[in-house]
This record gives C-alpha cells, structure tokens and sequence, in this order.
C-alpha cells in the first residue's frame, strides 16, 4: 500500500494539484491521509475538498478546518486567520460543513497514529520543541504518529527523557521500525520552512518506508486569486517567501 500524506493544504488547489501530480508520477498511491486544514489561508477551499474526495481517504480536522465551521471559535486565532476563515465560512456549502464536522480529531490506522496539532491535544498543540516533543509520545500507542500544523517538516524521536528533532530528507526513504517516531510532512498549500515549495509525504508499507518530497506550484496564480477574494495581503505575500 502506498499514502500520499499531506498536511495544512490550506485551500490552495495550485499546489494540493500539483502534489497529486507529482505523487502520481512517483509511483502512485492508494489512498491520501489529510493530517487538517485543507482549508482556511486560501483561495479554493471547495476545490481542495473536492480533489480530496476523488480519492480513497482519511481525513483528521485541524484548527481551521473546525473554525470555518463553527466548532470552534474564531477568537483564538490571530486576525488574520480568523478573517481568512469568515470568508472561507461564507462559501462552505452545507456538504462541505458537514463532511468538516464529521471529522475526527484522531485517527488509529495500522501503526500510525493521525492528529493535526499534537496526541495531547490534536487542535492547539504545535510540537515544536524537544519538551513538548517528549511529553507526547506518552500520548499514542502505535508506533508511529503523523501530524502538521506548524508547516515544517521533521522527524522526532523520543532520546532518553527528552526527544530529538532531525531534519526529514527529501527524496531520501526513511526506514520505519518498531521505535516511536513522529514525522510532520510539512505544509502542501503554506510551508513556513523558507522553501516555498510545497512539500508532503509518501508511506509505502512494502519497507515500510516513508518518503519527504518537494514540488513547485503556480504560487502566482493562487496569489491572484486571494486578491480577487480580499483575501489579508500578508497571507499573499508570505507564499514566494515560504514563510
């Protein structure tokens, strides 16, 4: 079985498209694990959610996925976020709001373990420091945990009482074993790595490996577009700047 494994798509179709693409074009895959937010930031929120389900899929929801719904509310978010999502919310039609609600917030499949955020708190958390980092592999039981939301990739593995974070090699497999490890795929539709690329993940459980790739989007495009919605200019701006 082969998953394309993407994470914080962010309604930009552009590069969700391209990603598929890609992934498509390096030996295919099965099914497509969202690890949330494909959508909030963007432009082609409905676009996203249909390219998802043209596809065998799992889908985890993620902060923005849940306030464009109304699960949650927007004054947790910063403004722009939160008016990025108002406007996502005023196109949702009521089957994407309900596909969206209908998501769990985590997921066990096979060895993985699906959040967004983090297993101790799979919409808030961002895992990002060796502390944090360390608390939460007491928080799964499989052997593995995939997640997003900071929209950088890594891989972490639990080093004495603390963890260490390494840097997820691109095009390079990744051996998985039965150590716990958690790997962040990075963000398809806004990475914040400095590489503008989008960036995502591929499993293939004939290793079992899992492999990081980039691929190049039409980021003008999709900037065009979040103009033509009002959608803040600094959401715009950060795209060619992966940041």
């Amino acid at each position: 079985m082969r998953v394309l494994i993407v994470s914080d798509v962010h309604s930009n179709i552009e590069a969700f498209q391209s990603v598929v693409h890609d992934a498509s074009n390096r030996g295919g895959f099965d099914k497509i694990w969202s690890l949330g937010d494909l959508v909030g930031y963007g432009p082609d929120p409905l676009a996203c959610l249909d390219l998802l389900v043209e596809h065998p899929h799992i889908a985890i929801a993620g902060n923005h996925d849940l306030g464009a719904v109304g699960e949650i509310t927007l004054d947790d978010f910063n403004q722009h976020a939160a008016d990025a999502n108002r406007w996502t919310a005023s196109i949702l039609t009521e089957k994407w709001v309900n596909f969206i609600k209908s998501q769990q917030q985590k997921i066990e499949i096979d060895e993985f373990t699906l959040v967004h955020g983090s297993p101790r708190n799979p919409i808030w958390e961002y895992v990002t420091t060796e502390e944090i980092a360390a608390a939460n592999f007491t928080y799964f039981d499989t052997y593995w945990c995939l997640l997003g939301h900071s929209h950088i990739a890594f891989i972490c593995r639990p080093e004495g009482n603390s963890a260490r974070f390494s840097e997820f090699p691109i095009d390079s497999p990744v051996l998985l074993t039965d150590e716990a490890v958690i790997i962040n795929p990075g963000s398809v539709g806004q990475p914040r790595d400095g590489d503008p690329r989008a960036s995502y993940a591929v499993y293939d459980s004939d290793g079992p490996y899992i492999t990081h790739y980039r691929v190049e989007y039409d980021i003008e495009t999709v900037q065009r577009k979040m103009r033509e919605t009002s959608l803040p200019e600094i959401l715009i701006d950060r795209l060619p700047l992966g940041r």
